[in-house]
C-alpha cells in the first residue's frame, strides 16, 4: 500500500475511518482492500503519522505532478480583470434627454442623480515573473521575497455614451486611457522600486461625490516610483499631453483654423509619509507648454509654471472603512491645472484650449470624508475652495462648493441616499456671480450597508435651481430660459 493511498487523498479508502482512533482503524482491517498492508501495527503507525494534528512540521503528502504543473501555469498566466460602470436612463421634467446640472465656472458637479451618460471602464492587468517561480520545487524565497524581476502590463478601455444619444452606437466613444508597463524588483538595494513607461492614470486623488480628480497628472510618459525614502516613498515622472485647438487669444478665434498644443510635466512626489494620525503626500511639478502653427501661420504663447501640492489622508476615519482627505494646492502658468492637460474656455465661437500665461495662478483647498456612523447611517461631506487669477486680480474667478451625501440604511440592503450641494461662482472678468443648488432623493438597493457598498441599483429624482446670471447656461434646451430644472430616472453603479 502506498503511504498516501495514491494521488487522490479525497478518495482514499482510509479517509472514511479517520473519525475513529488508530486502534479502531487497525481493528477494521476486514473492510480494507485485499492489497492493504497485513501488519496491523505498521498500518496504525503509518496512518497515525499521516493524519496526526499535533505538529506543523510533519512531511506533507506528495503532490500530483500534473496538478502542480497546472497550478504553476494558472498562477503564471493569471490575468486580473477590474472595472467600473454606471448606466441607466433619465429624462428631464420637460421630457427631453437628461442633463447634468453644473454651475458655469465650476470644475465639476454633484453627481448623484446628475450623470447624464453611460460610462464604463474595463481594466486588464497581467504580472510577469521568472519561469519556475511558482513551481512546487522552485527556488526558495527567504523572507517571502520574490526571486528575480516582476513586470506588469495594464490596459484600460473606456466607453462613453450620452443620454442625448441613448442607444446609438455611432455616438459611443471608445478610448484607451491606460496602456503601460512597469518592471520592479531589479535593484537589490531597493527591490520595491519600479520603472514604468506608457500611458497611465498617475497617482490620482479625487472626491467621489463630485467625481473630481483634483490632483491628476495622468498622461503618457515614463518614470520611477516606490523608491524607499526612510519611512516614506518617492516617485518621479515625465508626463506629456497633446491636443489641437483654435487659437483662443486672437480677436476672432476660428474653430476650424487649428494649431497643435503640447505640454510636458515633470512630477516629483514623496508619499506614504506618516503625519498626524495619517499619511501625507507632497509634490512639486514643473510644466512647459507650447503650441505649433495654425493654417495661417499663427502660434500660441509658450508657458512655464510650477505647482506644489499637499494631501493628508486618514484611513479608518470614524469607521474601519472611513477615509478623510484634506488638500492644499498652488500653481502658476500651465502647472496651475494640477493635471497633465489644459484648461479650456468656452466662447461664442466654440470651445478652445486655454493658453496659460506665466503669471496665471490658482489656489485650491479641498476637504472631504466618507464614513459609517454605526449600522444605519453613513455620510460623505465635501468642501472645495478655488481661486483662479490671470495675471491681474481684476480677472479673479472664485469657485466655492459645499455639500454632502448622507445615507439612511433601513436594512443591510435597502437604503435612502440624499445629496445636496451648492456651487457659488464669481467671475470678476465678466462681472457675473451666482449659485446653483442641486438636491437629489435616491432610494437604493445595495450589496451592503456601507457608504461605498457596490454594486447598487437606484432610482432618483433631482431638482436644481440657479441664479439669474446662469440662465441660458444650465440645463440644456429644455431649461434655456428657466432658473430651475428636474431630472428623474434609474441607474446602476458598480466597480470591482
Amino acid at each position: 500500500m502506498s503511504q498516501y493511498c495514491g494521488v487522490n487523498r479525497a478518495k482514499c479508502p482510509f479517509r472514511v475511518l479517520l473519525t475513529g482512533s488508530v486502534a479502531g482503524i487497525a481493528g477494521s482491517l476486514v473492510a480494507l482492500p485485499a492489497h492493504a498492508d497485513s501488519s496491523e501495527g505498521a498500518l496504525s503507525l503509518r496512518l497515525d503519522e499521516e493524519f496526526r494534528e499535533d505538529t506543523e512540521t510533519r512531511q506533507q503528502p506528495a503532490v500530483d505532478p500534473h496538478v502542480a504543473e497546472r497550478t504553476e501555469q494558472v498562477l503564471t498566466d493569471f490575468v486580473e480583470i477590474g472595472g467600473y460602470v454606471r448606466s441607466g436612463y433619465g429624462r428631464t421634467g420637460e421630457g427631453g434627454p437628461m442633463v447634468g446640472f453644473q454651475a458655469p465656472g465650476a470644475v465639476t458637479k454633484y453627481r448623484l442623480g446628475n450623470e447624464a451618460e453611460t460610462y464604463g471602464e474595463l481594466i486588464f492587468g497581467k504580472n510577469f515573473y521568472l519561469p519556475g517561480v511558482f513551481a512546487s520545487d522552485g527556488p526558495a524565497q527567504p523572507g517571502g521575497a520574490w526571486e528575480g524581476p516582476i513586470a506588469r502590463v495594464q490596459l484600460r478601455v473606456s466607453f462613453f455614451n450620452p443620454y442625448s444619444a441613448f442607444g446609438s452606437g455611432d455616438d459611443t466613444s471608445v478610448g484607451l486611457p491606460e496602456a503601460w508597463a512597469s518592471v520592479g524588483n531589479v535593484l537589490p538595494f531597493a527591490p520595491s522600486t519600479k520603472f514604468w513607461a506608457g500611458n497611465r492614470f498617475y497617482r490620482r486623488h479625487d472626491i467621489h461625490v463630485l467625481d473630481f480628480f483634483y490632483w491628476n497628472t495622468s498622461g503618457g510618459g515614463g518614470g520611477i516610483e516606490d523608491v524607499p525614502l526612510g519611512p516614506a516613498r518617492l516617485a518621479f515622472a515625465w508626463i506629456g499631453w497633446g491636443g489641437t485647438s483654435g487659437l483662443s487669444y486672437v480677436p476672432e478665434p476660428d474653430p476650424e483654423n487649428r494649431a497643435g498644443f503640447s505640454k510636458s510635466t515633470y512630477d516629483l512626489r514623496v508619499y506614504d509619509l506618516p503625519f498626524f494620525f495619517g499619511q501625507a503626500e507632497l509634490g512639486v511639478a514643473y510644466a512647459h507648454a507650447v503650441s505649433g502653427l495654425d493654417e495661417s501661420g499663427r502660434k500660441g504663447p509658450t508657458g512655464d509654471g510650477f505647482a506644489g501640492a499637499f494631501v493628508h489622508t486618514v484611513n479608518g476615519f470614524i469607521s474601519d472603512d472611513g477615509v478623510q482627505k484634506f488638500s492644499v494646492q498652488y500653481g502658476t502658468g500651465p502647472a496651475r491645472t494640477f493635471t497633465a492637460g489644459f484648461d479650456s474656455v468656452t466662447l461664442p465661437q466654440g470651445r478652445f484650449i486655454q493658453s496659460e500665461d506665466n503669471g496665471d495662478t490658482r489656489l485650491r483647498v479641498t476637504e472631504s470624508f466618507s464614513a459609517n456612523f454605526g449600522e444605519y447611517f453613513s455620510l460623505g461631506p465635501v468642501f472645495v475652495y478655488q481661486l483662479s487669477r490671470q495675471n491681474s486680480s481684476d480677472t479673479d474667478q472664485t469657485w466655492i462648493s459645499a455639500g454632502a451625501r448622507p445615507i439612511v440604511h433601513f436594512t443591510r440592503h435597502v437604503n435612502l441616499a440624499l445629496e445636496g450641494g451648492v456651487d457659488w461662482v464669481k467671475d470678476q472678468a465678466s462681472g457675473s456671480a451666482g449659485t446653483l443648488t442641486k438636491l437629489t432623493v435616491c432610494p437604493q438597493i445595495s450589496i451592503g450597508n456601507r457608504w461605498a457598498s457596490r454594486p447598487v441599483i437606484r432610482g432618483f429624482v433631482t431638482y436644481a435651481f440657479w441664479s439669474d446670471a446662469f440662465v441660458g447656461q444650465v440645463g440644456g434646451p429644455d431649461y434655456s430660459t428657466e432658473q430651475e430644472g428636474l431630472n428623474a430616472g434609474a441607474q446602476m453603479e458598480a466597480w470591482w
